[in-house]
């Protein structure tokens, strides 16, 4: 299993601007939380740019069957059969909310974005918990790169399932190999970095 990394093609200048702007946020967290949080959330957004993907289509089934149970409830046309074209958004009764036969739509974009969120929420507010004590000097310059690292993950995975920017294409052979990243031996790596920097990391700092 690979998990493909968004890696900078020539942007044009909107998006640059866009990104560096957002990537102050990342950058100013990881300042201030230091490098073990910032790999602690890096490791959990990594994971949820395999897993939204993966469960975007399940999980809009389930939200598919109760809008769809209690559409055709109010409408007296509810059988098994109306329910289940429903849930799969192959009904011609009624309008699924997510589209789960298309992973281009709107719908699944959207609801992708939504489960991608809340891995990212929860990765940051877990670092934040178990390792966003104050940090020495060092470790809040590496904590700073690493969240924007982080940071530019997860903004990628979000704008380019929501905006189409304006690109020139130029078919060539490019000298530079596509990049693609071993998600066991990653997940290895990372969770090394994560036990060695908990280790070192100091208590968050209790607000009197």
């Amino acid at each position: 299993m690979t998990i493909p990394i968004p890696l900078p093609n020539p942007w044009n200048t909107s998006e640059t601007v866009l990104i560096a702007i957002l990537l102050l946020f990342f950058a100013a967290w990881g300042w201030r939380h230091g490098l073990d949080a910032a790999i602690i959330a890096g490791l959990i957004v990594i994971f949820g740019i395999w897993a939204a993907p993966q469960l975007a289509a399940p999980l809009g089934k389930i939200i598919n069957a109760f809008y769809a149970f209690f559409i055709l409830i109010v409408r007296g046309q509810f059988s098994m059969e109306n329910w289940t074209a429903a849930i799969n958004a192959q009904s011609q009764l009624m309008t699924a909310p997510v589209d789960v036969q298309n992973a281009e739509s709107q719908s699944m974009q959207l609801f992708t974005i939504l489960i991608f969120a809340a891995f990212a929420i929860i990765g940051f507010r877990y670092a934040t918990k178990k390792a966003g004590g104050k940090d020495p000097f060092i470790a809040s310059v590496f904590g700073l790169l690493g969240a924007a690292v982080v940071g530019y993950m997860c903004i990628r995975f979000i704008l380019d399932r929501i905006f189409t920017f304006p690109q020139t294409v130029v078919i060539e052979e490019s000298p530079i190999p596509a990049i693609n990243i071993d998600a066991f031996l990653l997940i290895a790596v990372v969770l090394v970095l994560v036990v060695f920097g908990v280790q070192r990391s100091k208590p968050p700092t209790k607000k009197g």
